[in-house]
């Protein structure tokens, strides 16, 4: 009998839990919080989790020279005059402040999607933004090379690419028909900067590749290899990017007067402990514990069942449901597709 790839489980565990994020959100905003100040709360509650989850799965990074080893990448960057004469740990630490650097724009990006919803179209951003999961795929593959041996996953192929082409189009139809069509009224000027905001919080995600560039050398470094240490890495500098956001994310909220209830706080802490930092870690293992990069065409079913949350739990009314019912679909046999290519549909387990 054939059974499910791990790193299909674990992607399957973190579209169910991150699915849930909007819900909470609309949730926790209800009584007219900051969205910047929600967003603070959430990646404070990420932060805790992640120094929880990192001292309680890898007492390792404890170790006196491990712990000095990844103090100093993560964090070293930060007075990198101090390694001008040596060619190599210069280098190093160039790297270094580039995964670093990239998850924490990837953290602090939320502000442009909040910013692009004042000029376009809420559905329009959406759309947009979720472009993400196939872009990070593309990165992926294309640094691949770079890291391990270069042949840590299988090469993209054009059927790859048409999956996850088509899953990206069935999630914009899900966005469209929940929303029951996009307002496109308004400037030209207004239209493009609303985009542009919204692009930019793509292109956030997708940075997010080289905080798992960063992690596989880490793991090297350390002498310790495989997806299980690779991926304490990555969460490593996930959790730095998270902390150096916050004081960013304290200015935005703090610019917009700081409105927060005390409900509104907690439930954002409670997303960043149950809900972030779990669909972050499974998100970041799947990709470490798989040669199929199509594993992330599961990602597109994360609007589906947000959009099933909202309205089961919510006042939210689904504009179009034929039209969701046929992203929906879509989006299944972009999975399918992909599934086919991949370990599961060959019998292949892991």
């Amino acid at each position: 009998m054939r059974t499910l790839p791990g790193s299909t489980k674990m992607m399957l565990g973190n579209v169910l839990i991150s699915s849930t994020y909007p819900l909470w959100v609309d949730l926790g905003l209800a009584t007219g919080d900051d969205p910047w100040a929600f967003q603070f709360g959430a990646l404070s509650g990420k932060l805790a989790a992640t120094v929880l989850y990192l001292l309680l799965l890898h007492p390792e990074l404890l170790q006196r020279d491990v712990a000095a080893l990844v103090s100093r990448r993560a964090f070293g960057w930060l007075a990198w005059w101090r390694y001008a004469d040596d060619p190599l740990e210069s280098k190093r630490q160039r790297r270094s402040a580039v995964g670093i650097l990239a998850s924490t724009y990837s953290h602090f990006s939320i502000v442009f999607f909040v910013l692009s919803i004042q000029f376009v179209d809420t559905a329009v951003s959406t759309i947009i933004v979720g472009a993400f999961p196939a872009l990070f795929v593309l990165v992926m593959g294309r640094q691949d090379r770079a890291i391990g041996s270069g042949d840590r996953y299988r090469r993209l192929t054009l059927l790859d690419v048409a999956a996850l082409a088509l899953a990206f189009g069935g999630m914009g139809a899900v966005t469209w028909g929940g929303a029951g069509g996009v307002n496109l009224e308004g400037s030209m000027a207004r239209t493009l900067l609303g985009v542009g905001l919204a692009a930019a919080i793509t292109t956030g995600g997708v940075l997010t590749a080289k905080s798992f560039r960063w992690g596989v050398e880490m793991a090297a470094e350390t002498g310790d290899r495989g997806p299980r240490p690779e991926s304490a890495m990555v969460i490593v500098a996930y959790g730095v990017g998270n902390l150096l956001s916050l004081p960013l994310l304290a200015g935005a909220a703090a610019m917009g007067g700081w409105r927060m209830s005390t409900t509104g706080m907690a439930t954002a802490v409670f997303c960043g402990l149950f809900i972030m930092l779990p669909g972050n870690a499974l998100f970041i293992r799947s990709n470490l514990f798989t040669e199929q990069l199509s594993v992330n065409n599961l990602v597109y079913v994360q609007t589906v069942f947000s959009l099933l949350w909202l309205w089961m739990f919510t006042t939210i009314e689904v504009g179009n449901p034929t039209l969701v019912m046929m992203g929906a679909l879509t989006v299944i046999v972009a999975n399918v597709l992909s599934g086919g290519l991949g370990d599961w549909m060959i019998g292949k387990s892991q």
